[in-house]
């Protein structure tokens, strides 16, 4: 049995003159668990807000295959963001990151594209489970540059995979049996950021542990923290807290 006991979520534009390019999918039952979502429309080309909804969406109405036929699911997002440019020849180039989760059938499946992030929660401190799909991921993976040294170069958001028109499917899918990842208690934390938000927790990866053991508590003092220095980019979080029996 999967019962969700504390979620907390924030989905916030970088500035109040500003159009919200981020989309969530607060959890949804999905087979004996859940499934939740968030996705960060590409800024700098038209429709970036149309094709995050349109991936929360579609993950959502197709949420009993979300788990086993990722790959389908994908296309069927990528068909849908095509069809944005079909009145409106400006949106050719809309594009969105994803990442979302399924917790159900004893495991954990996280399907992740681009730069969104998911954590899960291991002792006091948050375990990173994704891969971003970055320029500097990749500098970083060929043994280019070191995490110190990339911090100083230019590049940082650079995408190599999104989901759209244009592109590719190329996407992350990691499976863990929820016996590995809950904790003494049989909780499982899991938290998925966009980039407006895990900028802020990066620089300063810690809270107390009563605070990151608890979904609500996180999700509301991150987003103190990203008003308190002032947002960069917009900014969301789905945090859950799942008790496994």
């Amino acid at each position: 049995m999967i019962e969700l006991i504390s979620c907390g979520a924030f989905s916030c534009p970088k500035g109040n003159d500003r159009e919200n390019q981020d989309a969530v999918l607060l959890p949804q039952e999905c087979d004996d668990g859940y499934i939740f979502a968030v996705a960060d429309g590409v800024g700098s080309y038209a429709g970036a807000k149309e094709a995050a909804d349109a991936a929360v969406n579609h993950v959502a109405m197709h949420k009993a295959l979300a788990a086993f036929e990722p790959n389908e699911i994908l296309s069927g997002i990528k068909e849908k963001i095509s069809d944005l440019s079909l009145h409106e020849s400006e949106r050719r180039k809309a594009a969105t990151t994803l990442s979302y989760c399924v917790v159900a059938g004893g495991a954990l499946n996280v399907i992740h594209v681009g730069d969104t992030r998911v954590y899960v929660k291991a002792d006091n401190k948050l375990k990173l489970l994704t891969k971003d799909h970055t320029q500097h991921q990749e500098l970083f993976d060929d043994g280019l540059y070191t995490k110190k040294e990339l911090t100083e170069l230019p590049g940082q958001n650079m995408l190599t995979a999104a989901i759209s028109r244009v592109l590719p499917v190329k996407f992350q899918h990691i499976t863990l049996p929820l016996i590995d990842i809950m904790d003494q208690e049989g909780i499982v934390t899991l938290i998925l950021m966009s980039d407006g938000a895990h900028h802020f927790w990066e620089r300063r990866p810690r809270f107390s542990p009563n605070t990151l053991k608890n979904a609500n508590s996180f999700s509301a003092n991150l987003l103190k923290r990203i008003q308190r220095n002032g947002p960069t980019d917009d900014h969301s979080l789905v945090a859950v807290n799942l008790k496994i029996s």
